[in-house]
């Protein structure tokens, strides 16, 4: 070890130099507190044997001196005391200490401390040398990361969700979301819509929506029709995902010329068409299993098309938004989502929902991705 023993007493320090250094120990030696405080970035050492009666500075402000600083290890401290001193150690331990050694110095007590100490010491280097190799992993999977994300920033791309007919939101439980809101408009009456959620959470559940996202945006750009799309989507998740990797989605078009939403519901709630008053006029219900799970030939894409006599908002959700907890675990519903959207004007649904989703979990971390999108038909 590195021993640093402060004493201003030439003959104790002389008298710890020759006993420290036959125990095959490395000896620094300094004359008073100040010396110890200014020595440690330098000696670097492993322990500190310390006097308390010292010019300059003595052993107590040392003490406290050098526990105030940050050190990238804990240096253990022993006061150095007479037999008859108690005070000396009750006070330097009180101010930091965490041993005493008695002077004169016996070698078979010196010798049993400073094993002692050599354990703590070898288990505090074993920590820090697995907390560097923590640290190093986090640092590379932090910037892996970040490569992941901006590339599926580009792959995921949000831009024809600005649309003034267009309400959404997305909280991700993680840094990559398995949750996706897409949407295309083709014309002034005609927009192309979807929300999938992919099965669990995180980088696993974001690959998925990478694939459905590309057909939507890919077929959509075509103006294929919307069983065609869904049945690509499946077909591309069934083939390249494996077993147990499906995705819940809510794809369709609103056909302002036609007064018409033509919708595919495959393992999402309950899609709203509401009325002004955010009252539900009609109810598109999952019809279908999730995409990914049946093979081409059991796959269903029948649609549902619905006709709306007066302007309405089309609005549907995942069930991370269902399951969001408050501190209490108590989730937040599907009444409560109908009482929400009641309380909305038109064209605050999502807004308000967000408010009200935020205040119920109250600064809880979400378990699940929350999505949720509102489109005006009219």
């Amino acid at each position: 070890m590195k021993i640093l023993v402060v004493d201003d007493i030439y003959e104790n320090r002389l008298l710890l130099d020759k006993l420290l250094s036959r125990m095959q120990h490395e000896v620094f030696l300094v004359e008073n507190g100040e010396q110890a405080v200014e020595s440690l970035v330098s000696v670097n050492p492993d322990l500190i044997l310390m006097d308390i009666m010292m010019p300059v500075m003595d052993g107590l402000e040392a003490i406290k001196a050098i526990r105030e600083l940050t050190l990238d290890k804990w240096v253990p401290i022993f006061v150095l005391s007479a037999l008859a001193d108690d005070q000396n150690v009750l006070d330097g331990l009180q101010a930091g200490a965490d041993d005493y050694l008695h002077k004169p110095f016996n070698r078979a007590i010196l010798a049993a401390k400073l094993s002692s100490v050599q354990r703590v010491i070898d288990m505090q280097n074993l920590i820090i040398a697995d907390t560097q190799l923590l640290k190093a992993y986090r640092d590379e999977n932090e910037a892996e990361q970040q490569f992941l994300q901006s590339i599926f920033e580009k792959l995921i791309k949000q831009s024809d969700l600005k649309d003034d007919h267009l309400q959404f939101w997305l909280q991700p439980a993680k840094r990559f979301s398995g949750d996706l809101i897409c949407a295309r408009r083709v014309s002034n009456q005609q927009i192309y819509f979807m929300l999938a959620d992919s099965t669990g959470h995180g980088l696993a559940a974001a690959v998925p929506t990478v694939i459905v996202n590309q057909a939507f945006q890919a077929m959509t750009k075509k103006g294929l029709a919307v069983p065609i799309i869904v049945r690509e989507i499946n077909r591309l998740l069934y083939s390249q995902m494996p077993a147990g990797r499906f995705v819940a989605l809510a794809l369709g078009m609103i056909d302002g010329e036609k007064n018409s939403v033509e919708l595919w519901n495959g393992g999402l709630p309950d899609v709203y068409a509401l009325d002004s008053l955010g009252n539900p006029v009609h109810l598109f219900r999952s019809l279908h299993p999730s995409a990914g799970i049946l093979d081409n030939r059991e796959f269903d894409d029948t649609c549902e098309i619905w006709h709306w006599r007066e302007a309405c908002e089309l609005f549907m959700y995942s069930d991370g938004l269902t399951d969001a907890q408050d501190p209490d675990g108590l989730l937040f519903g599907q009444e409560r989502v109908q009482q929400t959207l009641r309380t909305a004007s038109s064209g605050t649904e999502v807004a308000t929902m967000q408010q009200a989703i935020e205040a119920h979990m109250a600064n809880r971390e979400t378990q699940d991705d929350i999505s949720c999108m509102a489109i005006r038909c009219r």
